[in-house]
């Protein structure tokens, strides 16, 4: 009886066959839908960290009004209105 039990269980604590993912048994390599997870995964800090930038940003006084009125008169013309250019 002692041999039984003992013989049951080395073979229960014996390591089985690894198995692969779900995923990965039921998609050839052909099927490349594996890579999204990676893909998100990935790029999901930049996402959050452009998100919390504008957040700051927005809290900063950088709002997008703010930032078209700088940029239109960084980029405007500077003359003044008071002379006239006009050649005949």
């Amino acid at each position: 009886m002692k041999a039984a039990a003992f013989l049951g269980l080395a073979l229960s604590l014996t390591p089985s066959s690894a198995r692969a993912c779900a995923a990965c048994i039921s998609t050839p390599f052909g099927d490349q839908t594996y890579t999204w997870p990676y893909l998100g995964l990935i790029l999901l800090p930049f996402g959050l960290i452009a998100a919390i930038v504008g957040i700051l940003g927005y809290h900063a006084g950088y709002r997008p009004r703010t930032l078209v009125r700088r940029l239109v008169a960084r980029f405007a013309a500077n003359d003044d209105p008071q002379i006239i250019k006009e050649t005949t």
